[in-house]
């Protein structure tokens, strides 16, 4: 076998970097790095928001969507309809303003 060409999981390089838990439940476990940020993020005294909000309430507002969103995906494994709700609309703000994410 050539150098640097890896053919099975014992070779891959990146197998001691994270447990397989976190590789494998990825989403739970950003969810768990991505909650305590947007809560300190929401409770900084901002400086601004994005154009689309009216004011820093609705601003805050969207970010608490966020929050509740990933909180659900870091303790619930199957969702109800409402939570799918939540949920969705929580990432879909999240992706939409993932750059306005700064101060």
């Amino acid at each position: 076998m050539k150098k640097g060409k890896q053919n099975n999981s014992e070779n891959w390089s990146h197998k001691n970097d994270f447990s397989v838990e976190e590789v494998w439940n990825t989403d739970n476990t950003l969810s768990q790095l991505i909650v305590p940020r947007l809560l300190a993020f929401k409770a900084l005294d901002k400086h601004g928001y994005p154009g689309e909000f009216k004011d820093m309430r609705a601003w805050n507002n969207a970010i608490q969507k966020m929050v509740d969103a990933f909180e659900l995906m870091k303790h619930v494994r199957t969702l109800s309809r409402e939570e799918e709700t939540i949920v969705t609309e929580g990432l879909n703000l999240f992706c939409k303003y993932f750059r306005n994410l700064w101060d």
